[in-house]
């Protein structure tokens, strides 16, 4: 599998969890952090992708970095939405 695909996937994956569960930041943070080390994002070579990773996982800092669901689904399927116009190409 390329890495774009298996980027694809992990965003649908994380996506569909967010929407299907209550919203926690701190939890989100995790949650994310932990696909982050399980799926060896740095391997993908993606920017944007590591910093959508670095930004969500700062949840866990505290309140004053937390995102609303909506804002992390955004940023989530803005990223997505790239990768998939860019696997059209």
């Amino acid at each position: 599998m390329k890495n774009n695909e298996r980027e694809i996937k992990l965003l649908e994956e994380i996506v569909a969890h967010i929407e299907s569960v209550p919203y926690n930041p701190p939890l989100c943070a995790k949650y994310i952090y932990a696909k982050h080390l399980d799926e060896c994002v740095y391997e993908f070579e993606d920017e944007r992708l590591n910093e959508i990773f670095d930004v969500l996982g700062g949840m866990s800092a505290g309140e004053e970095f937390f995102y609303s669901k909506e804002e992390v689904l955004t940023m989530l399927n803005d990223h997505l939405d790239t990768l998939n116009v860019n696997a059209c190409k």
